[in-house]
């Protein structure tokens, strides 16, 4: 086994006192693409003795005596992005969060049928709600524990940051959720570095601007900017979450369309009322799906749209009513004018999140982006860069149910 220098508790601790790099949810589409590209750069350097220096996507710089053996994933939809890189996304991992489980489960049984032996690997509880010890992260003998940006301003607000540097534990920050035009290829660079895969991370990287720049690049030319409203997890939970300047917001306004999220929801409120939304009126409509039910055939047990890894086409178009029979949603426009779409809600906090800025920028816009096929993009990425294969449905044009 390899060791490792454990040079976090200092650095961190310096990290944390001069606030390195706030977590925000602000981005410049504009800008993305250059700031993208440097960044990923300069995020990991191998030294000719054989240590490993990476800068996170807190702006933090560690320094690794050599690749680290033992690796937590205190989110454990990291494993998307591990799937990206390396044959076995659990190579050098040793526990992952809950929220593998909770929030992807599908993805997660995929996973398993693929990787056996990874089904008895411990799983830590979710750092964000508090329910992670210190002892639970030092009995995995971590050589660095992998958190979010939104795991850093939990564990900052709670102390648990404070009580990991006092214990000694390594940390790394990666995110694709906050900034996922900026940070998306940091993280994946630092994630490349600390499993020996930085090749792979460099080509992935490559395939990632390039594809933004796709989207990007028309988008500068184009002076209509839809209105239009990302609703998460719509008819999964009390309405309505809506994206903000974060994640799939973001990627909105870089496929060139009005993020109304910011305009309408604050941090004390970032919900909306049916009421609300509906006074709102969005041009364009989009909601997110996941895999969140126990039977997929049994459509009439919910009312969210069921999008993922089990979910077939004409499930998948079908529970894209469930969310439009909240009382008052049906008074919304948007799906009365062919203008109502569903998106894979996981996209919103993994690398694959180009995908999704394709398939906003085509729903946004059809006729600038109508070479565009993000479904068929996606399924040949999983060909060839993925373990494991190609299965479910992600995109739904709600309209499709009236052709």
């Amino acid at each position: 086994m390899k060791l490792i220098q454990r040079a976090g508790v200092a650095i961190v601790s310096a990290a944390t006192v001069l606030g390195l790099v706030a977590c925000s949810g602000e981005t410049q589409p504009q800008d993305t693409t250059a700031t993208s590209a440097t960044s990923a750069t300069a995020s990991s350097t191998r030294k000719a003795d054989g240590s490993v220096h990476v800068t996170d996507a807190a702006g933090r710089t560690l320094e690794f005596d050599e690749h680290p053996d033992r690796i937590v994933l205190a989110e454990g939809r990291a494993v998307f992005a591990t799937s990206a890189l390396q044959d076995d996304p659990f190579d050098n991992i040793v526990a992952y969060g809950q929220d593998l489980f909770k929030a992807a489960p599908a993805f997660r049984e995929k996973l398993f049928q693929q990787f056996p032996e990874a089904i008895d690997m411990p799983m830590i509880g979710s750092i964000q709600k508090g329910d992670v010890t210190v002892e639970n992260l030092l009995a995995q003998d971590p050589d660095v524990v992998i958190m979010t940006l939104d795991q850093k301003k939990a564990t900052e607000e709670s102390g648990f940051l404070a009580d990991m540097d006092a214990a000694g534990i390594t940390y790394a920050f990666i995110d694709f959720r906050q900034k996922p035009l900026e940070n998306t290829t940091v993280s994946m660079s630092l994630l490349g570095a600390l499993l020996d895969k930085e090749d792979r991370a460099a080509k992935f990287n490559d395939f990632y601007d390039t594809k933004v720049r796709t989207v990007t690049d028309r988008v500068a030319t184009i002076k209509d900017r839809p209105d239009t409203l990302v609703w998460t997890a719509a008819g999964f939970t009390d309405c309505c979450n809506v994206a903000g300047d974060v994640h799939l917001g973001t990627l909105v306004t870089a496929a060139g369309g009005h993020n109304l999220g910011p305009d309408v929801i604050s941090v004390d409120s970032p919900k909306l009322t049916a009421e609300k939304l509906v006074e709102i009126n969005p041009e364009k409509l989009i909601v997110t799906g996941g895999e969140w039910a126990r039977d997929p055939n049994k459509t009439e047990q919910f009312q969210h749209v069921e999008l993922g890894y089990q979910a077939d086409a004409n499930t998948a178009l079908k529970t894209c009513s469930g969310p439009l029979e909240i009382p008052g949603i049906e008074l919304l426009d948007a799906p009365k004018n062919g203008n109502y779409y569903a998106i894979y809600h996981q996209f919103y906090d993994n690398p694959f999140n180009v995908f999704a800025l394709e398939a906003i920028a085509k729903w946004l816009h059809p006729e600038e982006f109508k070479d565009l096929d993000p479904a068929k993009e996606f399924e040949e990425f999983h060909d060839e860069w993925l373990p494991y294969d190609y299965s479910g449905t992600f995109f739904v044009n709600a309209s499709d149910a009236n052709s």
